[in-house]
C-alpha cells in the first residue's frame, strides 16, 4: 500500500510540474515557446528511453513491466497536466 501511495505521489507531481509549464505557457508568448521546448525535449527523452530501454533498465534495477509502466506514467502525466490547463483555460 505504501509503494502505491508513493508512486501515486510521483504521479500527481508530473501532472502538477506539467500543468505549469502549460499554464506559464498560457501566459505570455515567449514563454509559450519556451513551453514547446520542455515538451519536446520531454517527448525526446520517453523516445530516447523506449530506444534504449535494454541499457537503462539494468542501469536502474527496475523489472521490465515496472520501467515500462514508469514510462506509461510519464507520458500520461505530461499529457493530463497539459490537458488540464487547457480545459481550466490557459
Amino acid at each position: 500500500m505504501a509503494k502505491a501511495v508513493h508512486l501515486g505521489a510521483w504521479f500527481f507531481l508530473g501532472c502538477i510540474a506539467s500543468s505549469s509549464v502549460a499554464w506559464l505557457g498560457a501566459l505570455h508568448p515567449a514563454l509559450f515557446r519556451a513551453m514547446w521546448v520542455i515538451y519536446i525535449m520531454s517527448i525526446a527523452g520517453l523516445v530516447l528511453a523506449l530506444l534504449t530501454d535494454d541499457a537503462i533498465r539494468p542501469f536502474l534495477k527496475l523489472s521490465e513491466p515496472d520501467y515500462y509502466a514508469l514510462l506509461i506514467a510519464i507520458a500520461v502525466s505530461i499529457v493530463l497536466g497539459g490537458l488540464v490547463a487547457w480545459l481550466i483555460g490557459g
